[in-house]
């Protein structure tokens, strides 16, 4: 007997699909809207980043099921919304290398430029953050250490300031990482500190969407651990998440089941629909638990 031939489903931005928030339905009409019966199956994306869990669950569609995914989502169908898709999964992205990749024991500074050290453009900013983290190494070096682990990015404020986030090992003290920067005094320096989101909260603050023309969101060292993306069409039924927009609990008790013996709990979930097909977005968070917590 053949192998059964691995079913193919069409790609979309399902974020911008589902952009209805279901606490302002009632029960009623999330019934209505939600409890379809067309024949459609949940995918359940996995994404670990350090101590963070975060699952997307979703429709998905094949290609005879083309004209259900709503036009908002083909993104391939436009350019603009192409980039936007881009930025925005880049911004995800820094957020999730972040939590990967540091602890309370790294550090995270901003950089500011006094008069005399204002950068006429962009790129000159950039170069004077490339310099910075040429100085940083060459000290570690001379103390033995290893070139330093970061994410840093560039911004322009609405006031025309540009400045700099960066995180980074703690490897050195605050006072090194502050002295190396010379082209203003008015920074701040400080040890990271995880909730139960772990980093994400400064991570989205860091990498959010900036302004001004040809602005790079984030950049990073090289060698950084990855997030792991997993994907399954099995732990998350249509059935569960139909359940979850009428009783949000449902779905935390199922999660739960799933993941509470890897030594995740529960953080937050976010359930989202779209009117056109009555599809369903589930975005949450886990967080390992700490010891002794």
């Amino acid at each position: 007997m053949g192998r059964k031939k691995r079913q193919s489903y069409i790609p979309y931005d399902y974020e911008a699909a589902y952009t209805d928030q279901l606490d302002k339905m009632s029960e009623q009409e999330i019934i209505d809207r939600c409890w379809k019966k067309e024949k459609v199956i949940y995918a359940t994306k996995e994404i670990r980043s350090g101590d963070q869990l975060e699952l997307e669950i979703y429709p998905e569609y094949t290609r005879q099921q083309a004209g259900r995914i709503p036009t908002e989502a083909m993104r391939q169908r436009n350019r603009k919304a192409r980039q936007n898709l881009n930025e925005k999964n880049s911004r995800k992205m820094c957020e999730r290398v972040i939590n990967a990749n540091f602890t309370d024991r790294d550090i995270w500074a901003t950089f500011t430029y006094d008069q005399d050290h204002v950068p006429g453009s962009f790129e000159e900013a950039t170069r004077n953050m490339q310099n910075y983290i040429r100085r940083l190494n060459a000290f570690r070096k001379k103390k033995g250490l290893p070139s330093a682990r970061y994410v840093y990015t560039t911004e322009l404020s609405d006031k025309g300031r540009y400045h700099h986030h960066i995180v980074l090992d703690g490897d050195i003290s605050m006072d090194d990482v502050e002295r190396i920067w010379t082209k203003g005094h008015r920074n701040q320096v400080r040890r990271l500190r995880k909730d139960d989101d772990g980093l994400t909260g400064m991570a989205m603050y860091i990498s959010k969407e900036k302004k001004g023309k040809g602005q790079k969101k984030w950049t990073s060292s090289r060698g950084l651990k990855k997030p792991e993306e997993k994907k399954n069409h099995y732990k998350f039924t249509k059935k569960d998440v139909q359940m979850a927009a009428v009783y949000a609990d449902s779905l935390r008790e199922k999660m739960d089941r799933w993941y509470g013996p890897e030594g995740y709990a529960f953080s937050s979930v976010r359930v989202t629909y779209n009117k056109v097909n009555g599809g369903i977005y589930v975005h949450a968070r886990m967080h390992l638990r700490k010891e002794g917590g």
